[in-house]
């Protein structure tokens, strides 16, 4: 049996051209834009580019008197081929204002390393916002590998 509504069919196009509407506006303009990874993506990043990670110590910044202690870990890593362990310094900032924000805070975090170590170790260092990361006698290889880990993750 059929059956026959009854009524105009206005109230019923409406609703559906409103609904059509709404879906076209919240879409945007194109592809979501990337988004920086997180703590949590650096090992794998690290490991797929052959790194392995021996330690990830959370809140380690490297400098006793700096206030980034939040934003830091510190990880011990080796490469295929070489039995030294390097340590990553690594911070990360959620907002770009922060990151800007922090660079003179992390350069005199820096300084304050390389007086700890007397300044015989050369500091390497990376930068990748929202990434910063720096470590004492890298090798060739450590620096490749978590320059390109952190730009990876940066979203760019």
């Amino acid at each position: 049996m059929t059956r026959k509504l009854r009524g105009s069919s206005a109230p019923i196009t409406l609703a559906l051209l409103v609904g059509l509407i709404l879906i076209a506006g919240c879409s945007g303009d194109g592809a979501p834009t990337p988004t920086p990874g997180g703590m949590d993506d650096v090992l794998p990043a690290l490991a797929l580019r052959g790194a392995t990670v021996h330690q990830s110590v959370s809140g380690d910044a490297g400098c006793p008197g700096s206030p980034l202690r939040s934003n830091a870990a510190r990880l011990e890593i080796s490469v295929a081929g070489d039995q030294q362990r390097y340590s990553v310094y690594l911070f990360r900032w959620r907002r770009p204002a922060h990151f800007e924000a922090a660079a003179q805070p992390f350069d005199q975090c820096l300084a304050e390393f390389l007086a700890q170590s007397d300044g015989e170790v050369p500091i390497d260092q990376v930068e990748a916002p929202p990434w910063r990361a720096y470590g004492p006698g890298w090798s060739e290889d450590v620096l490749v590998i978590v320059e390109d880990a952190l730009r990876d993750l940066s979203g760019t």
